[in-house]
């Protein structure tokens, strides 16, 4: 009897333990989570033509639709004790409508960020089979005042298509459930608030329970509350227990968090990843977990980036982004990345979780858009929400280059919803985002600023490069880069000159933010579309080639770095120069750095080299000036210098590199002998020919072969100094040539503003709404006129028909000359001639894109728009006006920061070639060569050559800034300061000779 009992106690035991689990078997649960991702039927007016995978781009990116578009699954519902359903779609373009059985039973706007929908609908119960039907609104049918819309400045270059881009989800629960969980951290005081909020009965009674589990799965920490109504919390102490979230260290745990009702009865459950860290601003620098902290890394934009045949596969395959985004970046020393104008699918910020990486998370909010604050209420909420799920997200980017009234709606919106988030780091009221696009399509080499101290808050350039290259090296879809190419390269380029030049354009700007103290930097873009951006990658994007560009920036990414802090191109043989060394340690620990600095020859050669190490304290920066006795042989050179000892985590060399030439003058032979007339003040001008030995006389001896002026000349001439005008007229009568060096205005841009300390526009380059014009009479009826432009230029190339300045001087040599801010050789100031002969008239406008023919045979006019050209045989030619202020409104439309430097308001000046062309047969100037040219579209003609007939002179005119530069010791010894440079002497020795041929 007694073992009877015994084996019934047994079962009955077995039995008892085994309850719950068939109670609440897996198809018995209150609560289930079911992926709706895989298979479903789509077509265009509910006419379901093809089978898709969701989630996934499904019709061309390029084109927006004509009907709504439709996807339709059938779905089995569990069996279990749910008793309400939630769709999540984490991305569905655009307003989705959702239809259970053929009925409509919700509708929403948006579509960029996630949407939820309470379905309610008899047959949502359990066991029930449903046709669930989502329909999607064109973008041609979405109103401007939908924040989700994706603006008019973007749609030729981003995914406008309709459709399920990210995963869709059904969670059943019970009668409420889990809409968010946003952590509160108290990091110093170790303490976690988990507040949550549920979607609902506001008179809920029940109790909350909170499991952190790290990455086995293991219990760290829990904690239980009693809660009512919609919106409670629980407080966990993490006790040290929890291990901090950083790049380095990403140490990443889960949150789960269940709610039962007063009786005990699970209503929902909901999991989030959590990492432990504080994010925050402190002196104008980044602080991580109480630590100094740079962000340095790339620009993702990846609805751009999936209008590209190859990106609508990449762009939702996780192993190729790990490897060629995550794990690149990582390698190359990156802590960061940005996510531009938009989500990504929510799996790449959970790689940015699990793997390291800062994320900068941003809104498609772009240029302005109309959004209305009701939208922008309802869009930014789930925005927001969702990026309170990831460790990752440290900087919140609201909207992009926007101002005026659409900022003011942004606003109003963000400090209503803002009090129910933690303290966030968000863009102009914390951070100013920096977009100056130096050495690329919009701006000259800037370098503008000097230390980001300068600055009322902390700065993040995080837009700069923009020398888009497609996966041939030739240049992308962007429809300025042709004009921006030819500003710094010239007329012809090949595709190791290309490659090289967005190298060494994106790693030299990053690694000067680096130096003066950024908070953070990220160069445009490792991925976009052809349209605006490209790739990081040559070949199919599939193979993962890295351009060049990626070894280039390691140096500005690397915790531990070196940077060479020089901008000078050109040296003297056997020069010796003391090279500063930039030493960066960004790490927690006081590192002795060694560093290998060296000069190669083209061939790899290594001939100069010098060591050294220096001690570089945590989180600091240091400088050593390296004594260098540069090369004795005349060439092109290479200046490394490469960190010996690189962060383990680094897997490629960390090397800063500066291209130079070592160069000499040479005296073309036949001026060795020539007599130079200067004025007597001209003491730069007189060592310069004394150091060649040519010899000098007074500005008006009779002896003299040809006339030099300076710049001092030119302040006299401009002055009024009629006599200097006679002495230089009489010489062109007698057949004695003149070249003019420095002439005109000398305005240098927003580098040397005329207030002290005046940063001018900080995206973009400085306003010119009203650009000074001066006029200044010469001789024999030539004038000048001086139009004030944008910017200077570093950059000078031969003019299309004429090279002869360039004798002994390799194209590249006129690219950046020694000292002002970025090697400055032409003023802010555009230059015309007037009062020349018709052949002379018909070169000029040659040089701005004119016809020869057209201007000679009949009806032809030049329309002109801010240093812009088109033409027209109509002399009030509307198509022709719109047209160019097409081009121009575009420009600024999708570079807001060129609205500083183009007035749209300026009305466009027409000027009648042919007529002018006619009225100047009687000029006395016979003949005009450009002999360089410049900016943009090189239509800048900055040096000329004007000839006046048989048995005259000739004149060349020149406004490049060669006065500093022509002898030693007349320069400035500050790192922006002019200084004497050897292409500059074999450039003006040119002009002589051309002039005296």
């Amino acid at each position: 009897m007694l073992l009877k009992m015994k084996r019934y106690l047994s079962v009955f035991c077995f039995f008892s333990l085994l309850m719950p689990f068939i109670g609440f078997s897996q198809e018995n649960l209150p609560v289930k989570s079911i992926s709706l991702n895989g298979k479903w039927e789509m077509g265009f007016g509910r006419k379901y033509t093809s089978s898709v995978i969701v989630p996934g781009i499904h019709n061309d990116p390029a084109k927006i639709s004509n009907e709504v578009l439709w996807y339709k699954k059938e779905i089995k519902l569990p069996l279990g004790k749910w008793t309400g359903a939630t769709l999540k779609l984490n991305g569905a373009r655009f307003r989705p409508q959702i239809y259970i059985n053929g009925t409509l039973v919700g509708e929403q706007e948006g579509g960029m960020a996630p949407v939820f929908f309470q379905l309610k609908h008899p047959d949502i119960r359990p066991g029930q089979t449903i046709t669930l039907e989502i329909a999607l609104a064109s973008l041609k049918n979405v109103p401007q005042t939908d924040a989700s819309y994706t603006p008019g400045s973007d749609q030729w270059r981003s995914d406008v298509s309709s459709g399920l881009w990210d995963e869709v989800l059904l969670k059943l629960h019970g009668k409420v459930n889990i809409e968010r969980i946003i952590p509160f951290i108290n990091y110093d005081a170790q303490k976690v608030s988990f507040k949550f909020d549920l979607n609902g009965r506001t008179d809920f009674r029940g109790k909350a329970e909170i499991k952190i589990l790290d990455h086995t799965g293991k219990i760290l920490l829990t904690g239980t509350k009693t809660i009512s109504g919609a919106h409670d919390s629980i407080n966990v102490l993490t006790k040290g227990i929890l291990k901090n979230w950083s790049p380095k260290n990403p140490n990443l745990y889960q949150v789960q968090l269940k709610v039962f009702d007063d009786q005990a009865r699970l209503m929902d459950k909901s999991s989030i990843p959590f990492g432990l860290k504080k994010f925050e601003i402190r002196n104008k620098k980044f602080y991580l977990n109480n630590q100094p902290f740079v962000a340095k890394g790339g620009t993702i934009v990846w609805h751009r980036w999936v209008r590209s045949k190859e990106g609508r596969t990449l762009g939702y395959d996780s192993a190729w982004f790990k490897k060629n985004i995550i794990q690149l970046s990582k390698d190359h020393g990156a802590n960061y990345l940005r996510f531009h104008l938009g989500l990504p699918p929510e799996k790449f910020l959970d790689m940015c979780d699990k793997n390291g990486l800062v994320v900068q998370y941003e809104w498609n909010f772009f240029h302005g858009m109309p959004a209305s604050k009701e939208s922008l209420l309802i869009q930014y909420k789930s925005w927001l929400d969702l990026a309170m799920r990831h460790p990752s997200i440290c900087l919140i980017h609201p909207y992009n280059e926007t101002v005026g009234d659409q900022l003011k709606t942004v606003w109003t919106a963000l400090d209503q919803l803002l009090p129910a988030y933690p303290a966030l780091i968000l863009e102009d009221r914390d951070v100013i985002h920096i977009h100056k696009y130096w050495w690329s399509m919009f701006e000259n080499v800037g370098l503008y600023y000097d230390d980001a101290n300068v600055f009322p808050k902390a700065i993040m350039a995080d837009e700069f490069g923009g020398n888009y290259l497609d996966e041939n090296g030739d240049l992308g879809g962007y429809p300025s880069l042709k004009e921006s190419y030819l500003r710094f390269l010239g007329r012809k380029h090949t595709k190791e000159e290309r490659l090289e030049f967005q190298a060494a354009s994106n790693a030299r700007i990053a690694e000067y933010w680096r130096r003066i103290g950024a908070a953070g930097f990220a160069p445009f873009c490792a991925l976009g579309s052809n349209e605006d951006g490209n790739t990081w990658f040559l070949g199919p994007l599939k193979e993962g080639k890295a351009k060049p560009v990626w070894d280039a920036l390691t140096a500005s990414f690397s915790p531990r770095s070196v940077s060479i802090d020089l901008w000078d191109k050109n040296f003297e043989p056997a020069q010796t120069i003391k090279l500063p060394v930039y030493l960066f340690n960004d790490e927690s620990d006081q590192a002795m750095l060694s560093v290998l600095v060296t000069v190669a020859d083209t061939t790899g050669k290594i001939l100069v080299k010098q060591s050294f190490s220096s001690q570089v304290k945590p989180f600091s920066q240091s400088v050593e000036q390296v004594p260098l006795n540069l090369p004795g042989i005349t060439g092109r050179y290479l200046i490394k210098a490469e960190l010996l000892n690189p962060p383990k985590e680094v897997k490629y060399p960390v090397i800063s590199k500066w291209a130079i030439h070592i160069f000499k003058a040479k005296v073309p032979g036949h001026i060795q002998n020539i007599r130079v007339g200067i004025s007597s003040s001209q003491k730069e001008l007189s060592q310069f020919l004394d150091h060649f030995g040519i010899k000098k006389v007074a500005l008006n001896d009779p002896s003299a072969d040809m006339i030099l002026t300076s710049k001092t000349d030119w302040s006299e001439l401009a002055n009024g100094d009629s006599l200097m005008l006679k002495t230089l007229a009489n010489a062109i009568a007698k057949g004695k040539s003149v070249v003019m060096l420095d002439v005109g205005d000398r305005p240098l841009g927003q580098g040397y503003p005329k207030k002290a300390g005046d940063l001018g526009p900080l995206q973009g380059v400085a306003s010119v709404y009203k650009p000074k014009v001066n006029t200044y009479q010469l001789f024999n009826g030539i004038s000048l006129k001086f139009t004030e432009t944008a910017e200077p230029e570093s950059y000078i190339h031969p003019d299309r028909e004429n090279s002869e300045l360039w004798y002994n001087l390799p194209a590249d040599y006129t690219r950046i000359w020694n000292g002002l801010r970025g090697g400055l050789i032409v003023p802010a100031s555009n230059m015309e001639f007037k009062g020349l002969s018709a052949d002379a008239f018909i070169a000029q406008w040659q040089a701005r894109g004119a016809e020869k023919e057209k201007i000679k045979n009949g009806s032809y006019y030049a329309y002109e728009l801010q240093g812009f050209y088109s033409f027209s045989a109509l002399p009030n030619d509307e198509a022709t006006k719109k047209k160019l202020k097409d081009k121009v409104y575009f420009l600024v439309q999708d570079a807001p920061s060129l609205s500083n430097s183009i007035n749209l308001n300026t009305p466009v000046l027409i000027t009648d070639l042919s007529k002018t062309y006619q009225d100047s047969k009687n000029g006395l100037a016979d003949k005009f060569i450009p002999l360089a040219s410049s900016a943009k579209n090189l239509t800048q003609t900055p040096i000329a050559l004007i000839g006046f007939g048989t048995g005259k002179g000739k004149l060349i005119v020149s406004q490049l800034l060669t006065s500093g530069r022509l002898a030693k010791g007349f320069g400035e010894e500050s790192l922006y300061g002019i200084r004497y440079d050897e292409a500059t002497v074999q450039y003006v020795l040119n002009m002589m000779s051309l002039v005296i041929k």
